[in-house]
């Protein structure tokens, strides 16, 4: 052949010597290449064709590491740390990264990625790939450094390489569980995402039962136990303490068993002012506090030097014809001793020596009275309210009636005198001020609210005189102010409505501020308590704790042939409201 050559002419000669030479370089430089890094990428590129990514610009006329193709980045082997384009088949040249992120690629991750050996980085995150991770996959790459396959689908654990160190690597936002395999790993995808494109199938956990079944056990028999011991201990704490004070109550009460005091109880929960007190509370009894004024005296807001809020009323014994004795102040410090819910509380008096008027001292009930709250014309009173307040004077007076001894009877009931607090729960207020003050029985006629028949003839007052007054107030709170007005001629209407209750006329009865917001089978029931209580013979009349007992449904209402209501004689008994200047406890700008 060399022969040949030389006889050929020189510019052919120089052609064939340059292409003989080509020729041998390229066969020395390609006898030791890396054909399978070159598989691996065409076997990935038919794959993944079908994806959005940037896959589709893999082209086979480029060479995938000089193009380079996207997101394959390839590095010289004596210089691995920096990509340099080079020839795919040099036995130089290796793939050191493949990032093909957020390419919607679909399917398992390819084991053929085995094939990139010195893979340095690799990016497949915000894929849809699915199924579990090899870790044999990942100890295929010794110098793998950044491993990101976040916001994929991945279900399975997360797979611990052995032989790869990565100094970075997330698995976030995939269906990887926990070893466990009853719930998903921390910051892993919503598990109904996860169900809905995977077939994730969780083991179920052990319940906290099961894990703490011998706690749960001893937590179940020991801690009723302990309660139950701590409540014992309580009770009869709270019952020896209820004990003492009872026999130290009755003790002091005893000497007042009998229906005339003599003797003042030797301790008393009711305190002595001075009058310098009661008016340094009053603002020298300053008409910004007045609250209210009756026949028996004018009430003033106070307030005491501890902030406690209080009503002073100033007796007057001039006008009102009351008595004033030490057996007065006897009765009014036993009066003092009462402490009930639906009771007012008498927190002292004053004796007014020197000239000045007596005073007593109850609890301030900063929403006025009945009367007040019916005659209001911002907010009128609720059904619901209504019917409690009835509930609670009728509490009330039962412990009037049927839990002091001896017995006390209000004798002046009337709405003026239930009080509401700060919850406008009722109050019972001024009671026994008949009997205590011994006031001249023209006196007792205008001051009584709905008076009892009975003591028209008699001239006694009785626990069936409350129980008649409690009817009429019950029947005030049905049909509502309209009761307390007169009539164009000047006469009360209680002859109407006592004529409207006794046909059961009730649509009329009711009071129309209400607006028909109201309880009809309530309103029925009151009804027919008033009925009860308003019979012409005291001894049909029900006790108040049976009043109490039929408004709670604990005791159906009597059932009689018929009802002796008192029409024809009740309104002769009716005194009109007009005379009333106030309640004895209302709002004021005092203090």
């Amino acid at each position: 052949m060399l022969r040949e050559m030389c006889t050929m002419p020189g510019r052919l000669r120089g052609r064939l010597l340059f292409f003989s030479i080509m020729v041998f370089s390229l066969h020395h430089w390609q006898v030791s290449a890396t054909p399978s890094e070159a598989a691996v990428l065409a076997q990935l590129k038919n794959m993944w064709r079908a994806a959005p990514s940037v896959v589709k610009l893999w082209v086979d006329a480029v060479d995938a590491c000089h193009g380079p193709w996207p997101g394959v980045g390839c590095a010289l082997t004596d210089n691995p740390t920096i990509q340099a384009p080079c020839f795919i088949l040099n036995v130089n040249c290796t793939v050191v990264s493949l990032k093909i992120p957020n390419g919607n690629l679909t399917g398992e991750i390819p084991l053929i990625l085995a094939g990139l050996s010195s893979l340095q980085h690799l990016d497949l995150r915000g894929n849809l790939l699915k199924g579990r991770v090899p870790p044999e996959l990942l100890d295929s790459f010794p110098s793998l450094s950044f491993l990101d396959l976040s916001l994929n689908y991945f279900t399975g654990t997360i797979p611990q390489a052995q032989n790869a160190t990565f100094e970075y690597d997330t698995w976030t936002k995939n269906c990887f569980s926990s070893d466990n395999s009853c719930e998903l790993a921390p910051q892993m995808r919503p598990i109904a995402d996860c169900r809905r494109e995977t077939s994730l199938q969780l083991q179920p956990c052990d319940s906290w039962t099961r894990k703490h079944l011998l706690l749960l056990i001893v937590i179940v028999l020991i801690c009723p136990l302990t309660v139950i011991a701590i409540l014992s201990a309580i009770a009869i704490y709270y019952w020896r303490s209820r004990s003492q004070q009872a026999a130290h109550f009755w003790q002091n009460r005893s000497p007042l068993r009998a229906p005339d005091v003599e003797a003042t109880p030797q301790r008393s929960v009711c305190k002595q002012f001075t009058h310098q007190e009661l008016h340094t509370a009053t603002n020298s009894f300053h008409h910004n506090c007045l609250l209210g004024a009756g026949t028996t005296g004018i009430v003033y807001r106070g307030k005491l030097d501890d902030g406690t809020n209080v009503a002073v009323k100033q007796l007057d014994t001039r006008n009102s014809g009351m008595l004033i004795n030490d057996e007065f102040w006897n009765e009014v410090k036993v009066r003092g001793a009462i402490r009930h819910p639906n009771v007012v509380t008498l927190r002292g008096f004053s004796k007014g020596l020197g000239g000045c008027d007596p005073m007593l001292v109850c609890e301030y009930m900063p929403n006025g009275s009945v009367l007040d709250a019916l005659l209001s014309d911002s907010t009128p009173l609720r059904w619901p309210r209504r019917y409690s307040i009835a509930h609670g004077a009728a509490v009330g007076l039962e412990y009037l009636h049927e839990h002091c001894r001896p017995p006390i009877i209000h004798g002046n009931l009337k709405p003026s005198n239930i009080l509401l607090d700060r919850d406008f729960t009722a109050r019972v207020g001024h009671f026994g001020s008949v009997r205590v003050a011994k006031v001249s029985q023209r006196a007792v006629v205008t001051t009584l609210g709905f008076v009892d028949p009975e003591y028209g003839v008699t001239g006694k007052l009785t626990e069936k005189s409350d129980v008649f007054s409690y009817g009429m107030l019950l029947l005030v709170l049905v049909s509502g102010r309209r009761m307390l007005e007169s009539h164009p001629s000047g006469k009360p209407q209680l002859l109407t409505w006592m004529q409207l209750l006794a046909k059961a006329e009730l649509a009329e009865l009711i009071d129309p501020r209400l607006e028909g917001n109201f309880d009809k089978h309530e309103v029925s029931l009151c009804a027919q308590i008033v009925l009860l209580c308003t019979r012409i013979q005291p001894e049909l009349r029900p006790s108040m704790s049976e009043v109490r007992r039929i408004l709670e449904g604990t005791m159906p209402v009597p059932i009689s042939g018929s009802l002796d209501t008192p029409v024809s004689s009740s309104h002769t008994s009716f005194v009109s409201m007009s005379h009333f200047s106030g309640s004895y406890y209302g709002s004021s700008d005092c203090l």
